[in-house]
Parts: structure tokens; sequence; C-alpha cells
């Protein structure tokens, strides 16, 4: 890059550096060149050595190991093997003439730092001394007054030493400027213009028409005649109709009849569904979450991977599978361990040859990431002990849909399912979407992917309760239009058979009803199977 820049700056006795003093810093078009105008070694904890006097450094840019912000301070660090003798340098108070305004500025700071410890104090005493009796009484108002004044002074001497440490406004718009000319320089950002150009005056800002007086009576003037217009408005346009409007036509059919039998009003013409209790499904009643879900789910993953979830071993080589964890919770888990043990049993069906396998994961894991280990050990059985982190409840919130959607495009199928239901209890729709995008299930995993497209549909069943000879069951509809319910069916499990019964029952947009289904209620189900009419 063509073209030169220099500017002076502090070198600050601070942590991490090895350099004090005064500094010029160039920017050639091939190299960075460091003037130690007035400069001495540093060291923490340590009397700065020898004041070097005008000696010079060149350096590539490729030497340039870091360049960060700490506070107000910009640090500058090179590479040992390269540059020498300072290396890290705390810069501050950056300006064009280095060698006596900076010479000047260093003493300024030593000053200002020394008044700052030594000057409060005393002077604080001496006001207290020196007040009057008629503005203070006793020693506690002489304590006040010399605390008030040691406090003033102690704030103001601060600000003195800021200003001689950071060197104001401009020091920082020189501080900025040689910044971004060493990034462009590193190619950290694109050259669009003079780095240090001077910024394009603002447009001109048109006089207002109207004086600065008259302004605020005629923006209430305007707010009012705006609210007397929508009250007019809403009064002659928005007024409720008479009931009489509101009964339906009905012809009367005999003479005589229509004083003795008066119009069905709204309530008596309703669907008795509007009726039924109110109720609302915070996510579907399933056995993939009825008991509760764990903070750190397990996931294994057979080789080749079949989506079941479980794995079996092989009589020659053992067990050789993948080991995967999520983090379901909305808080960061600092590491992670899971012990996992293999064992075999002998003629007497005791266990023997017991092999443990330790995996350990030392970074943290965020809400919805997973990692993944492959665990490979002899044995015809396996024990898996992973930390006991409790399951999501009130206080133990879930990771966000966003979350477990970037995680459905895992490698691993077991850990997009296990995204997709993670979805499904978030009664996202995104749901649907992944499970689509899983492609044909295989015989092991059909099971669980009904589970999680039953809990994704828009309307869902949950809340069970046994009431008289039925089953109380809450319906909830997440769709934008109205869902009308024909059937409930159970799902059979394990030697219950399944069993419909007719329901129907329309359920409100974004709302739920609490309906009783001619279901048994012993054993109460794990969840419902609804049909919906396919009529529009």
């Amino acid at each position: 890059m063509a073209g030169t820049f220099t500017v002076g700056a502090l070198a600050l006795a601070a942590e991490g550096a090895n350099a004090v003093g005064a500094v010029r810093l160039t920017l050639l078009p091939d190299v960075l060149e460091i003037e130690l105008v007035r400069a001495a070694g540093f060291r923490s904890g340590f009397v700065p050595g020898s004041v070097a006097e005008s000696v010079e450094m060149r350096v590539p840019y490729t030497a340039v190991r870091g360049l960060v912000r700490r506070g107000r301070a910009l640090c500058l660090a090179l590479d040992p093997s390269i540059a020498s003798p300072y290396t890290r340098f705390t810069l501050a108070r950056f300006t064009y003439d280095p060698r006596e305004a900076l010479a000047r500025a260093y003493e300024a700071r030593r000053r200002a730092a020394l008044s700052v410890v030594i000057l409060p104090a005393p002077l604080g005493l001496l006001a207290a001394l020196a007040s009057p009796a008629s503005l203070v009484s006793g020693l506690v108002g002489r304590l006040a007054v010399g605390l008030v004044v040691a406090a003033s002074l102690w704030l103001l001497l601060r600000e003195i030493l800021r200003f001689a440490t950071w060197g104001g406004p401009g020091s920082d718009r020189l501080a900025d400027a040689f910044e971004v000319a060493l990034c462009q320089r590193l190619g950290f950002v694109p050259v669009a213009t003079a780095p240090f150009a001077p910024p394009p005056p603002p447009p001109p800002v048109p006089e207002a028409s109207l004086p600065a007086w008259a302004r605020a009576p005629l923006l209430v003037a305007l707010v009012a005649a705006l609210s007397v217009l929508g009250i007019s408005f809403f009064q002659r346009y928005g007024k409720p109709p008479e009931p009489s409007a509101l009964a339906p036509h009905v012809p009367l059919l005999v003479p005589g009849l229509g004083a003795a039998i008066r119009a069905p009003s709204p309530a008596d013409v309703s669907p008795g569904e509007s009726r039924l209790p109110r109720c609302v499904c915070a996510r579907a009643a399933s056995p993939l979450w009825n008991d509760g879900l764990p903070v750190l789910e397990v996931l294994l993953a057979s080789r080749p991977e079949d989506g079941s979830g479980r794995v079996v071993p092989s009589e020659r080589r053992g067990y050789d599978f993948d080991l995967s964890v999520v983090n379901n919770g909305a808080t960061r888990l600092p590491d992670v361990s899971v012990l996992v043990t293999f064992a075999r049993r002998d003629g007497q069906n005791r266990r023997v040859g017991v092999t443990e396998r330790g995996l350990y994961w030392g970074r943290p894991l965020y809400p919805g990431r997973a990692i993944k280990w492959n665990v490979k050990a002899p044995g015809t059985e396996m024990r898996i002990d992973p930390p006991r982190l409790g399951l999501l409840e009130a206080g133990r919130e879930p990771a966000t849909p966003d979350a477990f959607f970037e995680l459905s495009r895992a490698r691993q199928r077991v850990v997009r399912i296990h995204a997709a239901k993670m979805l499904a209890y978030h009664r996202d729709p995104r749901a649907l979407d992944v499970l689509t995008s899983l492609g044909p299930s295989t015989p092991d995993e059909e099971k669980v992917l009904a589970r999680i497209t039953r809990a994704a549909r828009p309307v869902i069943a949950c809340d069970f309760a046994p009431s008289g000879g039925a089953l109380e069951v809450c319906l909830f509809n997440g769709s934008l239009s109205p869902q009308r319910v024909v059937a409930a069916r159970t799902l059979a499990e394990g030697e219950t058979p399944a069993q419909r019964a007719p329901l129907p029952v329309v359920v409100p947009v974004h709302d739920g009803v609490r309906v009783a289904v001619p279901l048994p209620q012993r054993p109460t189900p794990s969840e419902l199977e609804l049909e919906l009419d396919a009529a529009p």
C-alpha cells in the first residue's frame, strides 16, 4: 500500500507490556517503523531500567501478532523472534509530535498520579481545620467537611490524571486512525478511501419554515384535532347494533304466536361447542416426554446407523457404536463426562471381563448443541452413567427452537430425529419440515417418528383425567382456522388394544376446549390420535 502515516504515543506501564515512555510509529508501505524516542524496558513488579534515546526498530507487518483494545488504550504485540528489544506496547495519548509533547505528557502524567495519592488527604484536613465555627459545628462537622473536600479533590485530580494519560478526544481520533491504517496494511479491512481523509461535512440542514416557538402549539393542536375526529368516527360508525338486529329472522308460521314466542338469542343459536370449558395445551401428551425430558440427552447410533437408537454387540468384536449427548437445557454446561461400563456373562451368569470407557468433553456445551464419541469395547452388555443433571422443569427451561432447528442439520440421523422431537416439544411447526427432510423411515424408527408427527400436528390432545364413565381431554387448535374433530383413538400399548370413540367437536382458532371422550379410564392412555374432518 502506498503512502505513509506517522503518529506518536505514550507507552504505559501496564500488565503485559515490556516498554514504557514515548514512541513514534510510522506505517511505511512494506514495514512498520517504531522509534523509541524516550523509552525504557518495563516488567511488572520492577522499576524501569535505563532510558533508550532514539532507538529505531523496523519490522515487517507479518510480525504483528496482536492489535487489541483495552479500555481506551491500544495494545500492540510483535513477534519476539523478529522484533527486539521491545515487543509489547500499551499505547495511549496519541499525537503528531511525540518528542517534546510526549515527554511533557509523560511528566504531567507522573505528577498527576502523584497528586492523586498525596494531595486529597492533606487538603481535606486543612479545609476541616480552616472552616469557621459559624459554618461547622463540632468534630463531626469538621470531619464531614474534610471528607467532602478530600473526595472532591480526589475526583478532580483523577480527571486531570485521565486527561494526562489519554489525551482527550484528539488522541482518541488518532488512535482510531492508526488502528484502521494498520488493519488495512494487515489486510483485515478493504481500502475504500484514503484512511486519513477528513470525513465529508454533513449536509446543510434546511431552516424550518416555522419559528421554534410555534412548533409545540401546532403539534398539540394537531394531536387534539386527530383525537376529536377519531372519537367522532367511532361514535358514529362503531355503535353496537340494536338487540333486535342481532336476533335471526324467524318467519311466523302460525299468526298470533309472535308475541308469545320470543326470537332466540345468539347464545341459544350458537353451536354447542362454543359453550364447552376452555383450556390450553402447552404441548401434546406423548410418551416422548410424559415422564420428563433430561437436561442431558444420551443418544446411541449403531454402525452403519439405522436411526433406531439401539446398538447390538458383535460376537467377535464386541461393541462399536457412536455415543452422542445433547444439551436440552437453556444454560451451557461447563464440561461433560460420561462413564460406559462393558461386561459379559460366564456360564454361571456372573458379570466378568468388566471394561470401562470414560468419555470427557472439556469445553462448554452450549444449549441445543451436541457432541459425539466413537466407542469400541469388548463385551455383551453395557451400562451408561451420564451426569445427573435432572429433568427440564419450570426452573430449568429448554433451549430455544432455533437452536434445535440448527441441530437438525447434524450428520447423525438419530440426532436429527431428536431435533425434530424437541421442536415438537416446543410446538414449532418446523418439526414437520425436519421429519420430511429425513426421507423414508426404517422399521425400527417408525414408532418414534409417528409419535413426533402426532405431537407436531396443529390439533393436539393433553391433560387426560378420568371423569365418570369417560375420559376428559383438552383439545387445542394451533392452526389459523377452526378444526372439526370427528373421533379420538387410543394407540395399542402392550396387551391393550386400540379403541376409537366418535367425537364431533369444533375447536376454535388458537384456543382449546375440554371434552369428555367415551373411552375407558383404566389404563389411562399415554397419547391420543385425533381424526379431523377432511372437508373444508
